[in-house]
């Protein structure tokens, strides 16, 4: 087990504002029992950049965000895992190119020995992280747990499934409404999920903003759109395997 772990990110120099950031996070495993988390994330240099146009992108004029907390111990289990397979590398931040990522962890073993500098399996740290600050959200009320649902209907009848994942909680629970079937899957089961619902470019569809009343296939992401996903046979196979 670890004592503490403090991590801080920088987006690469060539990411211009509204969309590069920088966070500082500090974990810490307490009684075997929760994760305490501090984090505090900030997205510089937006001072010339009009409302509207920040608005446009997604953001507002201040996003930045910290949160300080505690998570259970599903993340405290999540973040040993992680930081037992982690070997940190030294490194020269001057050498880093201006495309590249800037990261540092220090890690502190129970002895009190720290060791800091970039984590070999940094892609694991990054999924981990962004799942982490999905939960702080979830936490601090600013979102809700990741909803979707999933409508096939035909003349036999309607088959609806709904998905809900809690990042805080690190549970995923899957109902199929009409049978009144409920089951929680595998926090490891989420990813692959969220993978094949996204290879899908749903800004290039046209939603409907009603529940549809026509036959098809048809995915909703927890707002008024339901897109028609028939044609998506993977997306249509993974709903089936889960029913």
């Amino acid at each position: 087990m670890f004592k503490n772990a403090q991590i801080r990110f920088q987006t690469a120099r060539s990411l211009p504002a509204p969309y590069a950031y920088f966070f500082t996070l500090a974990v810490r495993p307490a009684f075997k029992e929760y994760l305490a988390v501090d984090l505090q994330i900030t997205y510089p240099d937006r001072e010339d950049i009009a409302d509207d146009e920040l608005l446009a992108e997604g953001y507002t004029r201040n996003d930045d965000f910290s949160w300080s907390g505690r998570l259970g111990n599903a993340w405290q289990q999540a973040m040993e895992g992680l930081v037992r397979k982690t070997r940190l590398e030294p490194f020269n931040e001057e050498e880093l190119d201006e495309d590249d990522d800037f990261w540092e962890i220090t890690l502190t073993a129970e002895d009190g020995t720290q060791t800091a500098g970039m984590p070999d399996n940094y892609e694991d740290w990054q999924y981990l992280i962004q799942e982490l600050m999905q939960a702080t959200y979830e936490s601090a009320g600013r979102e809700r747990p990741f909803e979707l649902t999933y409508l096939e209907s035909n003349r036999d009848g309607d088959t609806e499934v709904k998905l809900t994942a809690s990042f805080a909680d690190r549970t995923v629970k899957i109902e199929t409404l009409q049978g009144g079937r409920s089951q929680s899957l595998p926090w490891k089961r989420l990813q692959p999920i969220m993978s094949t619902i996204y290879s899908v470019d749903f800004e290039s569809e046209d939603p409907q903003l009603k529940r549809p009343r026509r036959d098809g296939l048809w995915l909703n992401l927890g707002t008024d759109e339901w897109y028609d996903v028939s044609d998506y046979e993977d997306i249509d196979g993974l709903f089936k395997g889960l029913i």
